[in-house]
């Protein structure tokens, strides 16, 4: 009877002691049944011991708290700021790790946690992920310096949430930017991805699974005997795609991910672009796919590769921000160095870029022009044409990736240009307009995207890739691809069924 009333007492404490420090301004700190709470500027922050937080801690010195019961501010007014100025950007990271990415996630934001938020940036985290016991959580997490902040975690409508939904995506953005007000706001996805092609049935392979390691070298080397869309397809049981979640077996297809970002941008950013949208993902830096992220965002940073599955180094990435602003390309271009500074020392098979996407739209009109022209050359010398293409495309002689469907376009452009050149046109007035516009537009377009491309990293095994890809298959054209938005105002699909299907 006594133990009963001495528990019950305990429980009535602890909950007087969140009530509160709810009301009292100030700090206050106290530790009931080992839990420990602080007050700060209204807000209670308990020390949190799930799971996942424990994988946290157990490797760094970051401290994990759940920050919740925060005072409603009176007549609308803003919260106090926390730093002297606002600080300038606010960097959203969307972690989609309820797949077989799940064991870096810990590491990733513990890394975030060795700079965190300060008078230059605020770092917020979605996670979506499973913990032991096979349980599906979400956290919203504000990171701070050595400091893990779960945002809210008593409210029951963002604990289970679906990262393969984009009403999901929509969410953490509308929270993110309603909360932590900046000039500047940029979006980075983290999770595998297919590049512009959809995986048949949402499938999807761990890059890891991809790369050998070689004892002549010491680094870890991609295995290019079979394509990445090949070894997908093979899977089985099926597994799933882009922003992919294990749970629902959703993911985040890429008109998916377009009707979210264009939902954020026009109604939580007034119309106006993110930053930069970057993408901790396999193979994203395509044509296409800058096709549709440019109406959102001002540079988008992306690998034309597959990705290690440890992705950015994110103390690299954000290590600027604790001494200095940095605006939106000098960011760009600084996380290219910093995935620079992590992989070259690990593997040759590594790439990443940062392209300006204010200007975009010239290279989509430049692909339609080479294109259109490319189309009528056929039309008109079909066997020489379809062998200059042929060989400029070849795998011994163009970059492609670990998906040998994408190409590096820079590097085509070229090969394109110097076959053209040593083709023997006949002596009509039309082959060689025709001919000598072609290299006109071949050379506009390589020097387009050496402008484009404001930085870019390449390992030894693909040192002519210039930071853009596009689709070029040889056999056979991916039904997903029939649905790039890329494809509705540009020849280029019509040149790929001439030149595959005749």
């Amino acid at each position: 009877m006594l133990v009963n009333l001495i528990a019950t007492t305990i429980r009535l404490l602890s909950k007087f002691a969140l009530i509160a420090a709810c009301l009292i301004p100030g700090i206050i700190r106290t530790e009931i049944n080992a839990q420990i709470y602080s007050v700060n500027e209204g807000a209670v922050y308990q020390t949190c011991s799930c799971a996942f937080c424990e994988e946290i801690r157990q490797t760094s010195s970051v401290k994990t708290y759940k920050m919740c019961c925060a005072r409603k501010h009176q007549n609308n007014k803003k919260p106090k700021e926390k730093y002297a100025h606002q600080p300038t950007r606010t960097i959203m990271i969307y972690m989609a790790a309820d797949n077989d990415l799940r064991p870096f996630a810990a590491r990733n934001i513990q890394q975030m946690a060795n700079i965190g938020s300060n008078q230059n940036i605020t770092i917020v985290v979605h996670l979506d992920i499973r913990i032991s016991g096979n349980k599906k959580i979400t956290r919203r997490y504000l990171i701070e310096h050595d400091q893990v902040l779960h945002i809210d975690p008593y409210n029951p409508l963002t604990q289970q949430m679906d990262s393969g939904n984009p009403t999901t995506l929509i969410s953490f953005c509308e929270w993110a930017i309603k909360n932590y007000i900046s000039d500047e706001y940029d979006l980075i996805l983290w999770n595998h991805g297919t590049g512009i092609l959809e995986p048949p049935h949402g499938k999807i392979i761990n890059p890891m699974d991809l790369f050998v390691f070689n004892p002549s070298t010491h680094r870890f080397d991609l295995d290019r005997s079979v394509g990445f869309m090949d070894v997908v397809s093979s899977l089985e049981p099926p597994q799933r795609g882009v922003c992919w979640d294990d749970t629902t077996g959703n993911y985040l297809s890429n008109r998916k991910l377009e009707t979210a970002l264009d939902t954020i941008c026009q109604k939580y950013l007034n119309g106006r672009k993110f930053g930069i949208i970057g993408f901790d993902a396999c193979l994203m830096s395509m044509i296409e796919v800058c096709s549709f992220v440019q109406k959102y965002a001002q540079v988008m940073v992306g690998s034309e590769e597959v990705e290690l599955g440890m992705g950015w180094k994110y103390d690299e990435v954000l290590a600027p921000f604790a001494k200095e602003k940095l605006d939106t390309v000098a960011f760009a271009a600084h996380i290219v160095n910093a995935y620079s500074r992590t992989y070259q020392s690990i593997t040759n098979d590594y790439t990443l870029s940062a392209i300006d996407l204010t200007a975009i739209d010239l290279l989509e009109r430049n692909i339609d022009h080479i294109a259109k022209l490319l189309i009528e050359a056929l039309d008109k010398q079909r066997n020489t044409i379809y062998q200059a293409i042929k060989e400029s495309k070849n795998k011994l002689l163009c970059t492609h990736f670990d998906e040998p469907t994408y190409i590096d376009l820079h590097h085509f452009y070229k090969n394109l240009s110097n076959n053209i050149r040593r083709i023997g046109y006949d002596n009509s007035q039309l082959s060689s307009a025709m001919r000598n516009a072609l290299l006109a537009k071949l050379e506009e377009g390589a020097l387009l995207i050496e402008k484009l491309v404001i930085a870019n990293t390449v390992g030894k095994n693909l040192k002519n890739a210039r930071g853009i890809a596009i689709y070029f298959p040889e056999r056979g054209i991916h039904s997903s691809y029939q649905e790039a938005l890329f494809l509705k105002s540009n020849a280029w699909g019509t040149l790929l069924s001439r030149y595959v299907f005749g």
